[in-house]
This record gives structure tokens, sequence and C-alpha cells, in this order.
């Protein structure tokens, strides 16, 4: 195996705060009883309509295998096929390969589980970080007690419209809601209340007008209080409305000095004196006449594992550019996804990596990231992709 200085793993960051870790990157629901992490009572998250079983117990875990390392074990209640992991081993040769375990293996010592979000169906004492905390740090509306610029928000009975409604503790986007007047606000809410059961807070802010762009802005925080920045990502090219996440490693210290003094450091002052260590991820709105945070969340984030491996991408290959896509109900096996990703990157023009893939009742799902030295060969290598086969784009949801 190979070796790089800039294939950096999520391992390798864990390691430095915790000698002895696991990684479970299962997020809940609140909506699948038969889900194993099935959040009712104490940490519920609003996730509804929810995503498959499938996709909660192996799609989406799968995000963060390319770059874990084997620092840490990685708890997953079904790992990945072997086709993906030899896919993995031979366009990433300088990542380990991740060692991965069951849950029940994680839970039968006292070694600490770094999970995504608070689990009830672990005991307190396990979880890395106290589940109370980590639920509250996770919640919209303690983005308020951040001393950095937000959006204005209102009172209920003192409402301006349009306004975003926003519920309290969501997962993918799903708890935002745009109401323009009244009777939509009257309308959502009954939804939200009586269609999807959610009895939590929802909060109300501003509409913030003229946005040049929403940039999603990545860092560690370790116990010492030292940052290590991971990176940034925008919204897609323009016509791609189908990209989560799209990087552009020349701007990567231009990003970074953006915000660090307006708002990585009061988050980062906010996050230590609660007791947090770990990965972050927040969201600014750009506009000509300011910047706006409108989003915090103090986990592993989807795109963690794009932008480690955008860094070794751009540092010892030169590819400085780089979006990651979701599929569904590809028309191949998830065999064959890969395979054909395979038979592309051998031709040497840029190099596509298959984040997972699986199929589910719907269909061949996937999700993968697209590396190249220009936007332009990051786009031709998409449409090689996914050429001579019917693909639904979706969208990969980071806004939470």
């Amino acid at each position: 195996m190979s070796s790089s200085i800039n294939a950096i793993t999520i391992g390798s960051l864990i390691k430095k705060d915790l000698k002895e870790a696991y990684f479970l990157p299962q997020k809940p629901s609140s909506y699948i009883e038969e889900y194993r992490f099935f959040n009712s009572i104490k940490y519920r998250i609003f996730d509804y309509p929810t995503s498959s079983s499938t996709f909660r117990r192996l799609v989406s875990p799968c995000y963060h295998l390319a770059a874990a390392g084997n620092e840490i074990p990685v708890l997953m209640e079904r790992g990945p096929e072997l086709f993906l992991k030899q896919h993995w081993k031979l366009w990433l040769p300088a990542y380990p390969t991740a060692i991965v375990k069951s849950p029940d293996e994680g839970l039968q010592d006292d070694v600490p589980i770094v999970t995504r979000a608070a689990l009830e169906a672990i005991p307190e004492d396990k979880h890395f970080i106290h589940p109370d905390i980590l639920y509250e740090l996770q919640l919209k509306s303690s983005l308020q007690d951040i001393k950095a610029p937000t959006p204005r928000h209102m009172d209920e009975n003192h409402l301006t419209f349009p306004c975003l409604l926003k519920i309290d503790m969501s997962s993918g986007g799903r708890g935002n809601r745009l109401v323009k007047n009244q009777l939509e606000l009257a309308a959502t809410l009954r939804n939200i209340r009586e269609d999807c059961g959610w009895d939590g807070d929802v909060l109300y802010q501003e509409v913030i007008p003229r946005i040049k762009e929403v940039p999603s802005f990545q860092f560690y925080l370790h116990k010492s209080g030292d940052l290590y920045w991971v990176g940034t990502t925008v919204g897609g090219f323009e016509g791609y409305g189908w990209t989560g996440a799209v990087v552009d490693w020349n701007k990567h210290d231009e990003y970074e000095k953006l915000v660090y003094e307006e708002f990585t450091v009061p988050i980062k002052n906010y996050l230590q004196k609660r007791g947090y260590f770990g990965l972050v991820t927040f969201e600014v709105i750009i506009t000509d006449q300011g910047k706006y945070l409108v989003d915090l969340n103090p986990r592993i984030g989807d795109d963690t594992t794009h932008l480690l491996l955008a860094r070794y991408m751009a540092m010892d290959f030169g590819r400085k550019h780089s979006a990651i896509f979701s599929y569904h109900k590809h028309e191949l096996l998830p065999r064959e996804v890969i395979a054909k990703a395979n038979v592309i990157n051998a031709r040497g023009k840029g190099l596509i990596v298959v984040l997972n893939a699986a199929d589910d009742e719907n269909g061949c799902k996937s999700n993968f990231s697209i590396f190249a030295n220009t936007p332009d060969e990051v786009r031709d290598l998409y449409y090689q992709f996914i050429s001579n086969e019917s693909m639904a784009p979706c969208s990969q949801g980071y806004n939470v």
C-alpha cells in the first residue's frame, strides 16, 4: 500500500483525542420502528418521510468507509460488499481498509463510541459525548447561543412573511419549510403535527434575500482546542441541480479565512465550553450585505469523506475540482455500477470513487465522488458514468 501525508482519515483525527474508540456512522430514525437505532422517546428526530431501512443500515453508513482508516473500528449492522472494498483499495491505495465490526461487538466493553447523534439504543456512558449534550448541540435553536450573525428569529405570534419554518431537530433537510402567508403556515403546521406526528419545537426565521452562495464549512475540534480545517463545499455547478457538494481546492485557503474570525472562532468557543470535540459542519449564507450563520452540525457529516479525499486528490494528483452525486434506481446491479466506474477510471482522465452502492425495494442506489482537473472534466466524467442507463437524479440533501 502506498502512503501519503495528505491521506488523512476519520480515524486518525479521532485517535488524537481518544486512545481507544469505535465509530458508529448509522444515524437514528424516529419513524422506522423495526430499525435498531430507533429514537422514540428522549432523542426524537424528524426524518419524515423517512428513507428505507436498507438505506439506513448500509447505504448511508458507507459514505464514511472509504476514508475511515483502520485506526479505530467502524460499527455497522452490515459491512460493505467485497467488490466495493476492492474498488476503494484499487483507486485509493493510500487509505487503509476500514476495520468493520458489529454494534454488538462494540457494546461488549467500556470503549467509547463516536456517534453521529444521540442514540437511545446504546447506553449513555458508551457515547463519546453525553447524549443529552450531543442532542442539545444539534438542535436548530442552539444556533442562537453562538456569538455570530444569524438571520432574525421570530415569535410565532409576530411573524413577517415569507419566513422559514424549521423543525428543531430534523434530518436531511426535511424540517425546513418556506411559508409565504398565514394560510400556508396553518397548512404546514397541520401537516407537521397531524400527518407527521411531530410534537416537538419549531422555529421561525427571516428569509435572507439576494443570496450569492451558501458554503458548507467543516473542521475538526480537538480536546486541546486545536482546529484542523477539513474544507469547504458549495452548491452544484450551474445547471447541476442535483449536485449537493462541489469542491474547488484552489479556494481552500480563501474560504477558511472568509469565516474564521466571525464564525469559526465563536463556534469553536461555544462547542468547547459545552465539552464537545470532534468534526463540525456549519453553513453560512453570503450576500452583498453580510454573512449569516444558518446551520451547525457537530457531527461527522455526509461530505466528510469527500472533503478528506479531495485534499488527497488535489495535493497528490492536482485534481482540484470535485463533486458528490447521489442517484437511485440504477438499471445496473451494484457490482456492475462499480465495474463501470473502474473502466472509466482506467482511462486516466479523472477518478470516480463510488462511496456506496446497494439494492433496496426501489432499485440500486449509489453515491459517488468525481475528481478531475477542471469543472468541465468533472462534468464529462459524470455523463460518461450515467450514459446508456436510465438514472433518476436526487438531491444529496446537506441542509439539515
